[in-house]
């Protein structure tokens, strides 16, 4: 046997009494949470975005020192779950029930607003699933954490806080005691040894489901009336996006980066529900899983790269959330920017008027469909110019209506030939046809602006009319008021002359009230209680006016 090495052994025995001394001192200056944290912290800042400077201007954000590493709990310890009441905090228009699994809500229910019409149904709930609303440091990761939140719940306000890639992210959601916006203030503090790069982030996703409207009689496809979508304010820009397309296109989704991001959510059609950042700029990113016939699931992240965060330190965070209706003096009063989610299309200018109209006319009738009969009336005798000019054309073409099929008659075997006789006998008359149209041509923005002030206002949503009209917003559960507008149209077609057209010009003049029967089936009650008033009233308006033509004819110009 070869003799002992007592240097070898001597050697072996200092490593080993080097090591347990050197272990115990790490232990005693370093807990073993802090260790594990630091590690995962450095291999999280190995990533691409490690050595990107914080963005300029973030006046949100606020660092705070510390002299030393703070205490951190470790990762791994038991989760105290809160309990359903202390989940839940309320004021005077919102219900808050808030989800400790996600980081966000589990629904917000709205005071004021039912979910349907019926008497006896509840509060609108603004959320079509759990939605996660939670600090991130993985902004390009677009799933929610499934880390387990801790929870602590003080009067108004309740704090989700968890540990992750050697942060402690904090985030604290203060109700206020009267309205529709929180209070979101989120933190991100280096529980670790090392200064580490922070890139801090803002998630929120939700599974929406796809909105669908019932088929008339099978047959003719339902209007999508309360249709979600994306909204998001960046670059100074408002833009939105259809969710059930969004979902189904395999475009990139749209990001934005180091622009002014206003605020981001869903439009939920009459009601919002988003975030507000407070920094002068910051990123945005847009996601959705693969969509579905029922739906996908959507997420937003708002995020900015913060630069080093030194041991101890804390980066501050503030946010509003706005969970409400798309009303204009709340919107205005949440913030100048928000404003613009109240969308009114392209005659916005027209159908602002109009909706102010429309709830000052409310408040003496207490009746939204007599407000918008009144406000037709009103836009009768402001158009009555208009229409007083062509019913005296069309007049003219009446009395002169022999004479013109006797010149149809003379050429009618060259069609060429015949137009232009028409048009020279027309214009020694100082007949002018286009006049007819008039009346026609202001009312089409008028329109289209009243079919999006019904569309999207709350005033209207299921404002009741009385008898079988209880939402104006809604199409007419029994068709009376498209039928009745069919009716007055073909009505009123009647009573235009047809001076200078062939049978077959005619025939598909008389087809147009068929044509707009069907399109008004499922239109709002709203807009077709318009279109019915407004041609009922152009019917007696006609009518006088050929009255009054026939026994002052030689004093009209």
């Amino acid at each position: 046997m070869n003799k002992i090495d007592h240097r070898s052994v001597l050697a072996a025995v200092l490593c080993i009494a080097f090591y347990l001394v050197y272990t115990q001192y790490l232990n005693t200056k370093y807990p073993h949470s802090q260790r594990t944290a630091a590690t995962s912290q450095q291999s999280q800042t190995t990533g691409p975005n490690t050595t990107t400077p914080p963005v300029d201007g973030a006046a949100s954000v606020s660092k705070t020192e510390a002299p030393a590493p703070v205490a951190a709990s470790s990762i791994n310890a038991p989760v105290a779950k809160l309990s359903a009441a202390d989940l839940t905090i309320e004021n005077d228009k919102v219900i808050y029930q808030f989800s400790q699994e996600l980081g966000g809500f589990a629904s917000i229910k709205l005071r004021d607003f039912k979910s349907d019409n019926r008497a006896e149904a509840g509060f609108a709930d603004l959320l079509d699933s759990p939605m996660a609303l939670q600090a991130t440091i993985e902004p390009k990761n677009t799933d929610p954490s499934k880390d387990a939140f801790q929870a602590e719940r003080k009067d108004q306000s309740i704090t989700f806080f968890r540990d992750a890639g050697g942060f402690r992210l904090s985030q604290t959601f203060t109700v206020p005691k009267s309205g529709y916006g929180l209070e979101l203030k989120i933190s991100f503090t280096n529980i670790g040894t090392q200064p580490a790069e922070l890139t801090s982030g803002l998630l929120l996703t939700e599974s929406i489901l796809h909105k669908k409207s019932p088929s008339v009689l099978g047959i003719i496809p339902g209007t999508v009336r309360e249709r979600d979508q994306l909204i998001y304010n960046a670059d100074d820009s408002t833009d939105w996006l259809d969710i059930e397309k969004f979902c189904n296109d395999n475009k990139e989704a749209p990001r934005f980066d180091g622009v002014p991001v206003r605020f981001a959510g869903i439009d939920r059609h009459y009601f919002l529900t988003v975030f507000q950042s407070k920094a002068k700029t910051s990123s945005l990113r847009l996601d959705h899983s693969k969509g579905s016939a029922s739906g996908c699931a959507l997420s937003l992240v708002n995020y900015d790269r913060q630069g080093t965060v030194k041991p101890g330190e804390t980066v501050n965070l503030d946010y509003t959330f706005y969970a409400g209706p798309k009303e204009l003096g709340l919107l205005q009063a949440q913030g100048a920017d928000l404003t613009s989610a109240m969308h009114l299309g392209t005659f916005s200018f027209i159908a602002r008027p109009l909706l102010l109209v429309i709830e000052g006319f409310e408040k003496v009738t207490r009746n939204y469909g007599l407000a918008i009969i009144l406000l037709t009336i009103c836009l009768k005798l402001l158009f009555y110019p208009l229409v007083r000019a062509s019913t005296i054309s069309m007049h003219k073409m009446k009395k002169l209506n022999p004479q013109m099929a006797a010149i149809k008659e003379k050429f009618k075997d060259d069609r060429a030939r015949q137009q232009q006789e028409l048009m020279k006998f027309m214009a020694a008359n100082k007949i002018n046809p286009m006049k007819g149209c008039l009346p026609v041509l202001p009312q089409i923005p008028v329109f289209f602006a009243f079919y999006q002030v019904l569309q999207t206002s709350i005033s209207l949503r299921h404002a009741s009319f009385g008898l079988w009209i209880q939402d104006l917003s809604a199409m007419d559960p029994y068709f009376v008021t498209p039928l009745l507008m069919g009716v007055a149209m073909f009505v009123q077609q009647k009573l235009t002359p047809t001076s200078g057209m062939d049978k077959t010009q005619e025939k598909i003049l008389m087809l147009m009230p068929i044509m707009f029967t069907v399109m008004m089936l499922t239109l709002p009650a709203g807009l077709t209680l318009y279109m019915l008033t407004n041609t009922v009233i152009g019917i007696a308006q006609q009518k006088w006016l050929y009255h009054r033509l026939d026994r002052l004819e030689p004093n009209m110009r």
